[in-house]
């Protein structure tokens, strides 16, 4: 199959280390292989990564939240402090899948992140995103 004429996801988003992502009451739950990563990235054991940065509710493990930001966002960083280890939604982040469905949602994300192309239209934008995700989604099979 061949792939779409697109460079990479710079067409659609580029990083400006605003931390806005980073904010907010609650973070994104992990995986088992975020977990995984995590704790190789900290190269800690997995009962300190667990006490020291993880809120475990029931089965749902999330990193923790300090003074209404993720526990691993560094000011002066302006960024992650785990960057290697962070998260599958978080390295996916703000070109997640669900604007491709959601109009209001894609708006949302929009008005939220300074990185986000907002010269392209909603529609061009998908077209734009479909091809990244189909790209990675190529990438990623053995």
């Amino acid at each position: 199959m061949q792939k779409h004429n697109i460079n990479t996801s710079e067409t659609i988003f580029q990083c400006t280390r605003c931390g806005f992502c980073c904010h907010g009451e609650t973070t994104v739950s992990l995986t088992p292989f975020d977990q995984q990563r995590m704790v190789a990235a900290l190269d800690m054991s997995l009962e300190e990564v667990k006490e020291t940065y993880w809120r475990i509710t029931d089965n749902v493990v999330q990193m923790k939240v300090v003074d209404g930001h993720c526990i691993f966002y560094d000011s002066e960083l302006m960024g992650c402090s785990v960057h290697e280890g962070r998260p599958e939604r978080c390295r996916e982040w703000p070109l997640h899948p669900s604007m491709l469905f959601d109009k209001n949602n894609y708006t949302t994300i929009v008005e939220s992140c300074p990185g986000l192309n907002r010269e392209l239209s909603y529609e061009e934008f998908c077209i734009q995103l479909k091809a990244i995700l189909e790209n990675k989604k190529q990438d990623d099979q053995p």
